[in-house]
């Protein structure tokens, strides 16, 4: 289970000295002949018992409103990255990243597993339209039938047709980021150990075809590399040596708790193309206004709001190997 973080915890030496100087302060009111307290101007004074020595209470530190507030996380490094979207639902999230600026309408792809707008509209009557619509206005690519065990033949990439030729506006951009926000075959499984070994499945081909597809697109060489990938069975990870300069990063978002921990994203993504977390944060769902989880299946609710569900992402990036071992 992936770690909680920790808050810090207020220290016991701030509250003993105000409970302390809030004690003199009443005796002194009480007994004139108690220890002097000086109330010069707006700073109130006490003795400390253990130096004898008049200290201000006004200096002492105060409880800092930043404890309690959460860093804000969001998993790019700016709006300027470049964003891939796999596996999208009704595009709200999509939407919401525009939105609150947090990537720009250029610099965003979107891409759905399902047969097109007339299936999505069904499966989200109440919200896709919307959305959609949104998403067209701003010129975003988005592309339907996207199987991201599949990337390469999914986008039907091929010596003729390049990558540049399908997504012209990202002819002179490298994709930074390929995310798969809480991934579900949505098969419905009940059987709960064949529902996590499906699912390992399903994370290691993506794995697999995300290293595949970035030596892909992020290259000009495109019809050097295209030879042997589309014949590629992609059934383990990836032997051969290439540059980590073109190797964007991975984006997975996940429910905590079971069956997701079962899964073990992280030693998914080390045995299927040398992915490591580079960093892991909780799913901040304040931070996504308009974003609203649905089901794979459909716009029913679950038994319990997503947004009362813990949830974490989880940033892979590949492991850099030493000059030695290249």
């Amino acid at each position: 289970m992936a770690r909680k973080l920790k808050g810090k915890k207020n220290g016991k030496g701030l509250k003993h000295q105000l409970l302390n100087y809030q004690y003199l302060e009443k005796k002194t009111t009480n007994n004139h002949n108690s220890k002097h307290i000086n109330t010069t101007g707006n700073k109130s004074q006490t003795k400390d018992k253990n130096t004898d020595k008049i200290i201000s209470t006004s200096n002492l530190p105060k409880k800092s409103a930043s404890l309690t507030v959460k860093d804000k996380f969001i998993p790019f490094d700016n709006e300027d990255s470049t964003v891939m979207l796999v596996g999208e639902g009704d595009f709200s999230f999509a939407k919401s990243l525009i939105v609150n600026k947090y990537i720009k309408a250029e610099n965003l792809i979107v891409t759905s597993y399902d047969s097109g707008v007339k299936e999505l509209t069904l499966k989200y009557p109440n919200s896709f339209q919307e959305n959609y619509c949104f998403l067209t206005q701003l010129n975003i690519p988005i592309f339907f039938q996207i199987d991201v065990t599949q990337l390469i033949k999914s986008f039907k990439l091929s010596k003729r047709t390049t990558w540049n030729k399908i997504v012209p506006s990202f002819d002179d951009k490298k994709i930074d980021y390929i995310m798969f926000n809480f991934p579900h075959n949505g098969k419905g499984i009940k059987d709960q150990e064949r529902n996590i070994y499906e699912h390992q499945i399903l994370m290691s081909r993506f794995f697999q075809n995300c290293l595949e597809f970035y030596k892909l697109v992020n290259t000009k060489k495109q019809s050097t590399c295209l030879a042997g990938y589309l014949t590629s069975s992609l059934t383990g990870p990836s032997t051969s040596n290439h540059n980590t300069d073109i190797i964007g990063k991975v984006i997975v978002s996940l429910f905590c708790g079971e069956p997701y921990d079962s899964w073990q994203i992280k030693l998914l993504g080390k045995q299927n193309g040398d992915w490591k977390v580079e960093r892991s944060n909780k799913f901040q769902w304040d931070h996504y206004p308009g974003y609203k989880h649905k089901r794979t299946n459909s716009e029913m609710t679950t038994t319990k709001p997503a947004q009362e569900r813990s949830a974490r992402i989880y940033i892979f990036e590949q492991k850099k190997k030493d000059k030695n071992q290249q």
